[in-house]
């Protein structure tokens, strides 16, 4: 059987979260539910939403209870819980929280985040007055609470005698800066590998993608990195999207263009669903930061060429004056650097440089002139990506004028083989007239054998269009139901061949007819009660098939129907025999036990009353030996009768030996349940049977038992009713006894 569980990674501390179906949005009461996670192997996290009320709360904690003995079992453990959505809880309920925490087991620690500020001051009054023996711990949100609950679990494991207890640990790779630590979340599975061509994955801090890359990038490298990407971010859903994508591209050798100008593309679009604060990449060729820093103007978010991942981490904390100060400084007229002729020098030299590509032919002039401005760098590195992407424009134009040219031959080719084809095709043609004469004698003999078929089948073909309305009904049909053609064509099948409601179902036809016209081929095969003219109910076996037109669309419903009656009927006395004793039309053993065991099992679960009796005809084989088995059968009939006008239609009566016979009183305490028994007794004390002209006098034992508490089945409730009814027995007949 497929595992339903659904997992992915905790970006604050690595660990597998795990949630399955029936863990989700489980309701507790109208106004209460929660979500249950599993984080590694001793984190539970609980997210509460809406209104808890004490008994809430108790649903909720047997539910906790369930899955901590299932999947957090003889371990310690810490309990987060998420109360952001949660909007009040009553007294009561955090009265019971309280207690039943504190009677956990293995419990080291609660972690809270998303109080409101009557909750905060609630749990921090509680640890003021000491009131729980556990930590309890409020975070700031999911992820503080993970990093709480983690060294909750530490701190256990390092009190232990042991260290059986298998506290988590925090992720192994952590970044160090400034003096704290940043955990960084790595997975086997967030590497993908090429033979020319490797990206990996990892979270820093939560918040932060960091992808390392080597290798030659490839348009066919690209669906792989991106639904790697995506399932990165997956894993981060808890604290929301990632701000910031920083790449090492310091292993890249070179790429596709158009790997770079569709992963742009993507990044962008990808912007727009999950919105995204800024793409620092480091470790770029000059000619690769040339190419992001012109993008900056492209994209919708920051761009920042980083010097390296310390660099794009201070850009990330707020350090943005580095764009600033990456500017030249203005150049001023005293204490210059820069003559005049210096500034002519650097343009002459620019000037040269640019006269030195062939922007004609593919290539360019390598290295950059010695001495060159450092204000003008950039301006090379444009060049040079202008230069580059001329290149492949004059690439494109000579691949695009190669296709088109092979088009064009291409094209002479199938014209000249279309010509040939058509000329077959009109030779086809004239052929294909000629056999359509011949198909339209055969289509009009072949019609008048349908019209005969229709007219002289033994089955009711019906035509009716999507209101319902009746369009066709063969002759058979037409007689079968009553009608004349001008009596129901036009007319709705509902109320003229079909009743509003079945008389022993009391299933509702209209709907059903409804849902035929809906979608015909989930009904095809249906069978239901029908009406004649007369209002004779009749049962009919349809097969139902839509008839649509050129565009898929249903106009008409075309139903071929047997007539069924006589099936139905037998099967209906087929029902009563396998149900019913046939000698008194009382229930018999199996259909009683079977319909009272159900009754049980609903009184058990709602803690309702009900009372089970057993009877027995006293001395009965004395009238069977003394007045003969009809005699016999008479008095069995009699009581039956006698009985059937004591008890209520809701209670369960049924013969279930010889002459042994059992009720069920559903909703009855036992006072009552002993008031209806001895009416049921003196009534038949009181009978004189006429049978065989003799006048027969009969008596009951009974003997009752009422459902309690610590029962377990109806087996039970048997066993103490026959106990009754034997103490009846041997205590002279004709009593009532409970147990």
């Amino acid at each position: 059987m497929p595992d339903s569980t659904h997992k992915w990674i905790c970006p604050i501390s690595g660990l597998t979260v795990r949630r399955m179906p029936e863990w989700t949005d489980v309701a507790f009461e109208d106004n209460f539910k929660l979500s249950a996670d599993i984080i590694g192997e001793h984190i539970l996290l609980t997210h509460n939403y809406g209104s808890a009320t004490l008994e809430g709360a108790r649903r909720a904690f047997d539910f906790t209870a369930r899955l901590i003995r299932m999947h957090l079992p003889n371990r310690p453990y810490v309990h987060v819980l998420d109360y952001t959505e949660l909007k009040s809880a009553t007294l009561e309920s955090r009265r019971f929280f309280i207690r039943e925490m504190k009677a956990r087991t293995n419990l080291k620690g609660l972690v809270l985040f998303g109080l409101t500020p009557l909750m905060r001051v609630s749990v921090k009054l509680g640890r003021r007055l000491n009131m729980v023996d556990f930590q309890v711990q409020i975070a700031k949100d999911y992820g503080h609470a993970i990093c709480l609950a983690q060294e909750l679990l530490a701190s256990a494991d390092s009190r232990s005698e042991t260290s059986a207890s298998g506290a988590e640990a925090r992720p192994e790779v952590v970044l160090t800066r400034g003096g704290a630590n940043l955990p960084v979340v790595r997975r086997d599975e967030w590497v993908m590998e090429t033979p020319d061509f490797k990206i990996a994955f990892e979270i820093v801090a939560g918040r932060i993608i960091h992808s390392v890359s080597s290798g030659y990038l490839r348009v066919i490298h690209l669906p792989g990195l991106i639904a790697l990407r995506d399932e990165v971010v997956a894993s981060m859903r808890p604290l929301g999207p990632p701000g910031y994508i920083v790449a090492n591209m310091t292993g890249i050798t070179g790429y596709e263009r158009r790997a770079r100008r569709h992963y742009v593309e993507n990044i962008s679009a990808w912007h727009r669903q999950t919105p995204l604060r800024g793409f620092i990449p480091y470790g770029l060729s000059p000619l690769m930061a040339a190419a992001v820093n012109l993008s900056k103007f492209l994209l919708p978010f920051k761009v920042y060429v980083a010097r390296s991942l310390e660099d794009a981490l201070d850009f990330i904390d707020g350090n943005d004056s580095r764009l600033a100060a990456a500017a030249p400084p203005a150049q001023k007229s005293s204490g210059a650097s820069y003559t005049l002729a210096a500034e002519q020098d650097s343009v002459e030299g620019l000037l040269a440089y640019i006269g030195s590509i062939d922007w004609e032919i593919s290539g360019m002039v390598e290295g950059v002139p010695d001495r060159v401005d450092s204000s003008l760098l950039p301006v090379y590195d444009a060049i040079r990506l202008i230069k580059s992407e001329i290149d492949d424009l004059i690439h494109e134009k000579a691949r695009v004028e190669q296709a088109l040219k092979d088009a064009r031959s291409e094209l002479e080719t199938r014209v000249r083989e279309r010509t040939s084809e058509l000329v077959e095709t009109n030779r086809a043609l004239n052929r294909e007239i000629g056999e359509r004469r011949e198909i339209e004698q055969a289509l009009r003999a072949s019609e008048k054998n349908y019209r005969d078929l229709v007219d002289s089948v033994n089955s009711i073909i019906l035509r009716w269009d999507c209101r319902g309305r009746v369009i066709f009904m063969n002759p058979y049909g037409l007689f079968f139901f009553g009608y004349r053609p001008e009596e129901i064509y036009g007319r709705s099948v509902v109320g003229t061949i079909v009743p509003e409601t079945e008389s022993m179902t009391k299933r509702n036809l209209s709907e059903r007819l409804q849902a035929i016209q809906r979608d015909p081929d989930r009904f095809r095969i249906n069978e239901n009660e029908n009406m004649k003219k007369d209002g004779t109910r009749v049962w009919v076996y349809w097969n139902n098939r839509p008839v649509k037109d050129r565009d898929g669309r249903i106009v008409e419903i075309l139903s071929v129907g047997t007539d069924i009656t006589e099936r139905r009927h037998m099967e209906a006395k087929l029902r009563l025999l396998a149900t019913t004793d046939p000698l008194t039309g009382a229930f018999n053993r199996r259909q009683f036990y079977d319909k009272a065991r159900s009754e049980f099992q609903r009184h058990r679960r709602y803690g309702h009353s009900f009372v089970l009796l057993l009877m027995d005809l006293d001395h009965f084989k004395r009238i069977n030996d003394t007045y003969g088995h009809p005699a016999g059968d008479a008095a069995l009939k009699s009581f039956v009768n006698t009985a059937n006008m004591i008890f209520r239609e809701t209670d369960l009566f049924g013969r279930t030996g010889g002459e042994e016979f059992s009720a069920l009183l559903p909703e009855t305490e036992i006072e009552d349940a002993v008031k209806v028994a001895n009416r049921l007794r003196e009534k038949i004390d009181a009978l004189q049977l006429i049978a065989e002209g003799n006048t027969i006098h009969y008596t009951v034992s009974i003997g009752l038992a009422a459902l309690r508490r610590e029962d377990e089945s109806l087996r039970e409730m048997v066993r103490r009713a026959d106990r009754a009814l034997y103490e009846a027995k041997g205590t002279g007949r004709n009593r009532v006894v409970t147990r």
